[in-house]
């Protein structure tokens, strides 16, 4: 994917603070990868994808880089290379670095679909959402000669902010309480490292928030209480009596000013234990409710995000060299990686021109993931719910996907398995 030059210069970007742990650990057991797709009216033209893609590059030029080593941190550096789009060739999520010559997303199609690839390293997923949601845009105007279209663009996007210093604040020492790893439910169904399997569900928006407004809750806490729910006959008497952690990314740009397409979010974690296998999806939903107005709140971010930060400010870890911060960091990770039993992200309503919108059919959001995970969208009318697994069969998704069906809603779900 190498081509003419587009650049005179060569310009290089500091990764932010999440951005700087996931460089660390990219040639361990997995790279963190975010997948949007866009289904068109019609087939792709890959000529006029490619001069989207060209169009939007220029828009986010902090996206077209290349992952270099320094002697204390990792860099992003600015590549002089033109990405060159292709036809889907690659499985899902399949990994983008391998060597610092590598850029960090991928655009390809098939038949009508466009998909978006990148690495977390780059941006989290509300961020990368801003580049998809341009890159489609620019695309669906030139396919179909819109004019007078709203594009997406950096305008308004202060690309280059690293809002995870900018609101780092020294003062505050409180630590949140943590879970002693034994003491949280794990799956415990037969796990391959070489496959992960991808569910993408579509369903109505308006069907699942009816169920959610009839237990007076939102969209997110219904999907996370479901989630707990279709766990029960799934765990032993002995796993009952063990906590359920599902961790939930937090846009943090809507608690602090900011429109950086870089990494910024925080996470709550909603911990659930059951009572016995007579608990309710309601009192499931009540104290899933309770956690987040408790926990979803400015201060409680602040703790959460300085706690993510406190690494890398320490004046000692500035100094040590990168090899030695890799290895730590990687061993952070493994360790980190075992502290939840799932995780849940909703991405929230991806919105487009009315007049771009006419041409969309369906969008849905995937990610890597070393265990299972949930990635939720809407669009229009349609909810998306992406789901990652490493289990060659998972009873919790079974019985996840078989709520909405036992609930009188039309499911469809495409399911790929990739090795």
């Amino acid at each position: 994917m190498i081509g003419s030059d587009i650049l005179e210069f060569k310009k290089w970007y500091k990764l932010d603070n999440m951005g700087k742990f996931y460089a660390s650990i990219i040639d361990s057991h997995s790279q963190n990868i975010f997948r949007f797709s866009a289904t068109i009216r019609d087939d792709i033209d890959q000529t006029i994808l490619q001069k989207a893609l060209d169009i939007t590059i220029q828009c986010y030029p902090n996206f077209n880089v290349n992952l270099k080593k320094g002697i204390f941190w990792y860099y992003l550096e600015q590549t002089n290379k033109k990405y060159i789009v292709q036809k889907e060739n690659s499985p899902i999520c399949f990994k983008l670095y391998t060597n610092s010559n590598d850029f960090l997303y991928r655009v390809s199609y098939y038949k009508k679909r466009i998909n978006f690839e990148v690495s977390h390293i780059i941006s989290d997923g509300i961020g990368s959402s801003y580049f998809f949601k341009s890159l489609i845009s620019n695309y669906v105007k030139l396919r179909y000669s819109l004019n007078n279209i709203e594009i997406y663009n950096n305008s308004y996007i202060q690309s280059e902010e690293d809002s995870f210093s900018k609101y780092y604040n020294t003062k505050l020492k409180k630590k949140n309480k943590v879970i002693d790893s034994d003491k949280l439910y794990y799956y415990k169904g037969h796990k391959s490292k070489n496959i992960t399997r991808y569910f993408e569900m579509h369903l109505s928006v308006d069907d699942v928030l009816n169920i959610a407004h009839k237990h007076n809750t939102t969209l997110t806490i219904l999907i996370i209480s479901i989630l707990i729910y279709s766990m029960k006959d799934c765990m032993s008497e002995k796993d009952l009596e063990k906590n359920i952690k599902i961790d939930v990314p937090v846009d943090l740009r809507n608690y602090f000013k900011s429109a950086s397409t870089k990494n910024y979010f925080g996470l709550i974690s909603i911990i659930y234990k059951f009572n016995n296998r007579n608990d309710t999806l309601d009192m499931i939903i009540e104290e899933v409710n309770n956690q987040f107005k408790t926990k979803l709140t400015k201060d409680n971010l602040c703790v959460r995000v300085n706690q993510m930060i406190a690494f890398e400010k320490n004046a000692f870890c500035r100094l040590v060299p990168i090899f030695i911060k890799n290895i730590v960091l990687k061993t952070i990770d493994f360790f980190t990686s075992k502290m939840c039993t799932s995780c849940v992200s909703n991405i929230g309503i991806i919105k487009f021109d009315n007049k771009i919108s006419n041409y969309i059919e369906n969008i849905n959001i995937l990610t890597s993931t070393i265990n299972f995970q949930f990635t939720l969208c809407s669009f229009k009318k349609d909810l998306s719910i992406g789901i990652s697994s490493k289990y060659k069969y998972n009873e919790i998704i079974e019985n996840f996907c078989t709520f909405f069906s036992n609930s009188n809603i039309d499911v469809v779900i495409n399911v790929s398995e990739v090795e």
